[in-house]
Parts: structure tokens; sequence; C-alpha cells
């Protein structure tokens, strides 16, 4: 997004200080079903990766990212609004 002009420096860099306050876990990937998943919606497998997670633990998905966002619709994972 700083690329493309579409947020500041500033606001790039408020959004990682946010971000590092956020609870993470992390968690084992299901491969398989990521590469599943990325075949279903014509996706590289390393983005289906969060829709495999967010769908095993049900956990909303929080994302920019458009085709991400359709991806999760139609497969049912639930978005975060931002």
């Amino acid at each position: 997004m700083l690329k493309q002009r579409r947020v500041t420096v500033h606001e790039a860099q408020r959004g990682l200080e946010i971000f590092s306050i956020i609870p993470l876990r992390y968690v084992e990937i299901d491969l398989c079903n990521s590469v599943s998943i990325a075949h279903q919606v014509n996706m590289y497998a390393y983005d289906a990766y969060f829709l495999d997670c967010a769908s095993r633990f049900s956990a909303p998905l929080l994302t920019l990212d458009n085709k991400l966002r359709r991806a999760a619709t139609r497969i049912g994972v639930n978005l975060a609004e931002v």
C-alpha cells in the first residue's frame, strides 16, 4: 500500500505499532488443505494459508487484499472490518 501511495509512511508506521500489540499465537499450517483451497479459489498457496488458519480456528480474517477477501467470502470465512 505504501508503494501504491495508498498510505503515508507515518500511517504505515502507526499501523506497525498497532500490529505489534496484537497478541499472536503461532499455529501449524495444514499444507494439504492450503493447496486444496488455493486450487479451489485460484490463488497462491501462501495466501491460502491464511484462509486455512481462519477456517480451522473459526477466526475472522483481517486483510486489505481484495482478492483474499473475495476468496474468504467464497469459502465461508468471516471477515473482520478495519
